[in-house]
């Protein structure tokens, strides 16, 4: 195989590689879901922290501060009917050169407080809404 032809699959997965830092680049974005309720009960031992956002963690799964530091955990659903919340979406900049960007969200109703459901760069995330 050519090298020239290695350069469009290196670039296929950078961007792959890069599209997280994209949301993660938003300090107010998080993924759908909820962090599950966790019993205090204190460290035994001096266990560090696993992720510092959820853009640290694959797939679905929100960095969740539990009894040792934060960890990957899969989220629970929020129940809520709410179909929209006010505010709303920041302006993007910029478009996710990577083919069907993942959702972390799809209605506003699966984030926490106040976030909403938006577009970013590459694919919908969970984010702090601008006023109205």
């Amino acid at each position: 195989m050519k090298s020239s032809s290695l350069f469009p699959l290196a670039v296929l997965l950078a961007l792959g590689t890069l599209a997280p830092w994209a949301v993660e680049g938003s300090k107010n974005a998080v993924k759908a879901g909820a962090c599950p309720p966790t019993k205090l009960i204190g460290c035994p031992g001096s266990e560090k922290s696993k992720c510092l956002s959820d853009w640290q963690c694959p797939g679905k799964k929100r960095c969740c501060v539990e009894d040792c530091g934060a960890k990957c955990v899969d989220p629970i659903a929020i129940s809520s009917s709410v179909k929209e919340k006010p505010g709303k979406c920041p302006v993007v900049h910029g478009q996710c050169m990577m083919l069907n960007p993942p959702n972390h969200c799809e209605r506003d109703g699966q984030c926490q407080d106040d976030f909403k459901c938006c577009k970013g760069m590459c694919g919908k995330a969970c984010v702090s809404p601008t006023k109205v």
